[in-house]
């Protein structure tokens, strides 16, 4: 079926739910309706500084309303907005904006200094658009974001975007290499839609642990009407029905009238969002909630995560789901009063962009006891979902396991001839499903070597159990070659951080004439803690064969970490990988 364009879901969201919360951001709460002003009049004001159809737009925000309102402007009228990590600097910014061919840049002015640095080699950039958070001097060639899109009117634009448009472009965290832009469409984010909301309510009613009924009482306008709902469609003899039902009819409210009316008869699904808006695990809820009318956002108002902060606005504003990444759900946990804090209405908690080890899963159980946990594992190439796995009770927790794919998603697992291998064996995940990326932008041979007759080569590594639930090991790119061996840097890096000792811990490959490789950690201790290779080393012994541990250790200040607090692996290599595995056991700044 035709799907509306971006701009007509806005505005059947003013109409329908004008009233309903949109945004939370501290003390401000904006309605869908004031949204779509603040979004018409930007998006007028860029229309008239000559902004059309497929131009590319970088905004570089942290996470805050008018992120969300010039990347929605920009969708309205057909641009690409283009995300840019906030904590790049200059270099950084140039290679993005140079490589994505972008035209303008809109900006807060917290990053004003790392920008001008950049502007020189900027050259395709023709207007800088600024909003004055800090009250820093804007530079008089550069535009007033709040003062330009006042002397604008919220006209509604036309009808610009269709379902095969660019909806934008990502760039990868650059972990292992230079960031690539990925390209992703409006089919794409509607493909997701359609199957993470379906598959996700239809698993949670599958699971008879999870208690259905709590969370449609939050969503009822009627007390008690949640638990009547949830006895007709999750007793033993409809559970199978509504299982099967709910993937194929949900989809069907999607881009309609009817969903935006739920939303303001519930109040929607309210998420607060941890992660960096301009990451993809959070950017898609900015694309799932006007494709399905049914969600409101709840952002954090500082720039660095703060566990107490995070505590305060869950007892607060009461979402039912929050999403983290596994680094802040540990600073939530080892927050000394997280027990004084009220975390009953906290029913969903999402984790993703890196394996959640289940013992800390176990912890987030037993911290929110009304919570089920939801582990979403993807990339950004596939918009970005893949799997999910639901952990409503510690019994059935295991280690690197992230569920099954979502509908739509096909998934083989195949070694280095491109054979399928047999089910408890190791090989590289495929995929292939109406998620996949366009392309990656400027890099058609980047492209080929990844996409294949319809396949997305996911550059990871796993397997299938016998019930077919997906066990990721590591990244194809990232494993040791040892004496004939593989060596898995992420199975080794989780033995040497359950040392008490151990903050983060990165494991590469050092060149060896005659083993090839040898397995050398880079190793950040926790503050105020000393330790020697020896130590680290014998900590191994008992827990890994003998090819898989650590032949030398670096101690280092810090390990540099991008914003989803994984190590970024590709500078710690840069630094560490090409010395001799004889380099001596000091300690190192990076």
């Amino acid at each position: 079926m035709s799907r509306k364009s971006f701009g007509e879901l806005l505005i059947d969201l003013a109409k329908y739910n004008s009233r309903g919360r949109a945004i939370t951001y501290g003390d401000r709460r904006i309605t869908w309706k004031e949204l779509n002003i603040k979004v018409n009049r930007c998006a007028n004001a860029l229309t008239d500084l000559g902004i059309k159809k497929d131009d590319h737009v970088i905004i570089m925000f942290h996470d805050c309303p008018e992120f969300i309102e010039s990347n929605y402007a920009l969708q309205k009228i057909g641009a690409i907005p283009i995300p840019m990590n906030f904590r790049f600097v200059a270099r950084e910014i140039e290679y993005q904006t140079n490589q994505s061919d972008s035209v303008m840049f809109i900006f807060e002015d917290l990053f004003l200094e790392e920008i001008n640095n950049a502007r020189p080699n900027l050259k395709k950039v023709k207007n800088y658009i600024c909003l004055a958070r800090e009250g820093k001097a804007i530079p008089k060639d550069m535009l007033n974001y709040e003062e330009l899109i006042s002397k604008y009117p919220s006209i509604e634009p036309p009808v610009y975007t269709t379902e095969n448009d660019i909806c934008t472009i990502s760039y990868t965290g650059g972990t292992t290499g230079l960031p690539k832009g990925v390209v992703l469409t409006y089919h794409n984010f509607w493909n997701l839609t359609d199957a993470m909301m379906g598959d996700l309510l239809s698993r949670l009613i599958a699971d008879p642990k999870v208690n259905i009924g709590d969370m449609l009482n939050k969503l009822s306008p009627l007390p008690g009407l949640g638990w009547v709902i949830a006895k007709l469609i999750s007793n033993f003899a409809t559970r199978p029905l509504t299982v099967r039902l709910i993937p194929r009819l949900l989809p069907r409210l999607f881009g309609t009238p009817i969903a935006p009316m739920l939303n303001r008869i519930t109040g929607g699904f309210s998420m607060f969002l941890n992660m960096p808006l301009f990451h993809m695990a959070n950017y898609q809820v900015l694309m799932l909630g006007p494709m399905s009318g049914m969600m409101r956002y709840i952002l954090r108002t500082s720039i660095s995560f703060d566990p107490k902060e995070a505590l305060e606005t869950i007892e607060r504003e009461k979402p039912l789901m929050a999403m983290l990444v596994p680094t802040q759900w540990k600073k939530v946990l080892d927050f000394p009063e997280i027990g004084k804090y009220d975390k009953n209405s906290f029913l969903i908690a999402f984790t993703g962009t890196g394996v959640n080890p289940a013992k800390q899963k176990k912890r987030i159980l037993e911290a929110f006891p009304n919570s089920v946990v939801v582990d979403v594992f993807g990339q950004t190439e596939m918009t970005p979902d893949t799997s999910i796995r639901i952990d409503s009770t510690v019994g059935g927790l295991r280690d690197r396991a992230v569920g099954k794919p979502i509908s739509g998603v096909e998934m083989r697992i195949v070694n280095e001839n491109g054979e399928d291998v047999s089910p408890g064996e190791a090989g590289e995940i495929l995929y292939r499903s109406g998620t996949v990326m366009k392309e990656y932008y400027g890099d058609s041979e980047k492209t080929a070597e990844v996409m294949e007759e319809g396949w997305f080569h996911s550059g990871d590594i796993g397997y299938l159990d016998k019930e077919g639930e997906l066990i990721i090991v590591d990244r194809k790119k990232e494993t040791i070659s040892t004496g004939g061996e593989k060596v898995y840097p992420h199975e080794v890096e989780e033995i040497l951080e359950s040392h008490p000792k151990v903050k983060y811990a990165c494991v590469i490959g050092a060149p060896d004439e005659t083993w090839g490789q040898t397995v050398r950690a880079v190793v950040e201790l926790q503050g105020g803690e000393e330790a020697t290779q020896e130590e680290i080393i014998n900590w191994c012994r008992d827990k890994m064969t003998g090819f898989k541990r650590p032949k030398s250790v670096i101690f280092t200040d810090s390990l540099p970490l991008n914003p989803v607090g994984k190590v970024m692996r590709s500078q710690v290599k840069e630094k560490y990988g090409k010395l001799s595995a004889k380099f001596p056991t000091v300690k190192i700044t990076l």
